[in-house]
């Protein structure tokens, strides 16, 4: 048995409706069959004037000439007049405004309106029989005085408007997309708090719930037979879904979850939706379409966007704090004049080493240094003076050690310097080199020296505090023997100082 899908029968109704249109149409004299039937007409009433003029040209009868010419104007309403014209274009006869009906004429062949013939007597063409006639009734109608294809378009359109309208109203009641759904399926998906949205194959939705029509604002007759995609949903941007979820559903035949979209309308706030779609399958295995589940996560995304920018906020707060310990830190650890460490920022490192915490840098040299007669440059010069020898000073030392040795202003004009991994002789080359670039230099017009202590933390000091006071008895022995020099501890130094 032949079975006969809806889309076919649909087909068969839009023909037969199309082709009932079209006999109307012909039976009201609208298509082109009568122009050419009024056509045919007037040919034969033209060649039967042509035979009659003829005639009355052969018995050379002028006055029965006139009469059949001005008789076929008056009888026939679509001739408006008549002549004869001579070979050289000279009318003979003619009735009244002749010429007025005929400009228009085409000047060599004959027209639906004007038409000519021949006159030949004896085999000879003496004449031309001219014959005007009115307007085809197909080419302006006579009652609306327009072209008869425009009413034929116009009666076309408004006849095929209303009796498609007509036709596909009873045709959708039967193909009701809604309809599809049970009542009993559709009370169960009113009651979620979800929306929910049953699309077919083609996307075109099916059914809407009542939560989602309340958050879409619209009404459910509006919906059905939409695409989904068409409501104006927007993926949200930063993650793995490239499209939305539904679609990706339909051609894939793949569950997808927890893909976020949003929706906007205007003068409303933007709403955001987690969605999951679930594709439905037939027995084949087959997409029939997809049931879309809405969850309305609006408020819990401004929450979450609130949170992240309390979170922004409390780690610019962070780092703030962050940078003004660092800068307090700095500023507690720092000798303000000259920029090195202060006494008690080099204790505290010495105790990290003594504690352990910097058991990578081993065994340490220190260096004490002091500039000579300081005091006497204060009170010649000045206190400015004064200190801009100690900056001078400062600045030669760094210039001198290593990038991770220590420089600390002990106080006054004197300085320790801490020289990790490095020796007593390397430690007594590196505090000469210092002497004598301080020796060369001039500040402020003066010219100071300085004299220097050196030792390690391997000739048997107990803690830090011994090696500081080692290297102040070594630049002790510095100041004693003449200054401006660099002196390393050793025990002939300790036995001369008692």
């Amino acid at each position: 048995m032949i079975r006969i899908t809806p889309a076919v029968r649909l087909s068969i109704g839009l023909i037969i409706l199309v082709v009932s249109i079209l006999l109307l149409a012909q039976a009201l004299g609208l298509t082109s069959g009568t122009e050419k039937q009024q056509f045919e007409t007037r040919q034969q009433v033209a060649e039967t004037l042509a035979a009659q003029i003829s005639i009355a040209v052969t018995r050379g009868d002028d006055s029965l000439l006139r009469d059949i010419m001005n008789a076929a104007v008056e009888r026939n309403t679509d001739i408006q007049s008549a002549a004869i014209r001579t070979n050289d274009g000279e009318l003979l006869i003619q009735t009244n405004q002749h010429a007025d009906f005929w400009k228009d004429a085409d000047p060599v062949k004959s027209t639906p309106t004007h038409m000519r013939f021949p006159l030949i007597i004896n085999n000879v063409k003496r004449a031309n029989v001219e014959i005007a006639f009115k307007a085809l009734s197909s080419e302006h109608h006579p009652l609306f005085h327009i072209p008869t294809f425009i009413v034929l378009i116009i009666f076309v359109t408004l006849s095929g408007f209303v009796g498609f309208w007509l036709y596909i109203r009873r045709v959708l009641k039967h193909l009701d997309p809604s309809a599809v759904v049970p009542a009993r399926v559709r009370n169960a998906l009113n009651i979620l708090a979800e929306g929910v949205l049953i699309l077919d194959k083609r996307e075109q939705i099916v059914l809407v719930n009542t939560s989602l029509l309340e958050k879409l604002n619209r009404e459910e007759n509006n919906l059905v037979g939409k695409k989904a995609s068409s409501l104006g949903w927007q993926l949200i941007e930063h993650q793995e879904a490239k499209e939305l979820p539904w679609l990706t559903a339909l051609s894939s035949n793949v569950k997808q979850v927890n893909v976020r979209v949003s929706l906007s309308k205007p003068e409303q706030p933007t709403k955001i939706f987690r969605v999951n779609a679930v594709p439905i399958l037939d027995a084949k295995g087959s997409s029939q379409g997809t049931i879309v589940v809405f969850d309305d996560i609006t408020e819990l995304e401004e929450k979450t966007l609130l949170l992240e920018d309390m979170i922004k906020e409390l780690a610019k707060s962070r780092i703030a704090i962050e940078s003004q310990n660092k800068e307090l830190t700095f500023l507690a650890t720092r000798d303000p004049l000259t920029n090195c460490f202060n006494r008690r920022a080099l204790y505290d490192y010495l105790e990290g080493k003594s504690s352990g915490s910097r058991k990578s840098d081993g065994d340490y040299a220190c260096i004490m240094a002091d500039i000579d007669h300081f005091k006497r440059v204060n009170d010649t010069y000045g206190h400015g003076v004064g200190d801009d020898v100690i900056k001078m000073m400062a600045a030669t030392i760094k210039e001198v050690v290593r990038e991770n040795d220590v420089v600390a202003r002990m106080g006054g004009e004197e300085f320790c310097i801490i020289l990790p991994n490095t020796s007593l002789d390397v430690a007594h080359n590196i505090a000469e080199r210092c002497r004598e670039k301080i020796w060369s230099k001039i500040t402020g017009g003066v010219k100071v020296t300085a004299s220097f202590g050196v030792t390690t933390s391997t000739l048997d000091a107990k803690d830090f505090n011994q090696i500081i006071h080692q290297a102040d008895e070594a630049l002790y022995a510095s100041k004693e023997n003449g200054r401006n020099k660099v002196t390393s501890w050793s025990t002939e130094i300790v036995s001369k100082g008692a």
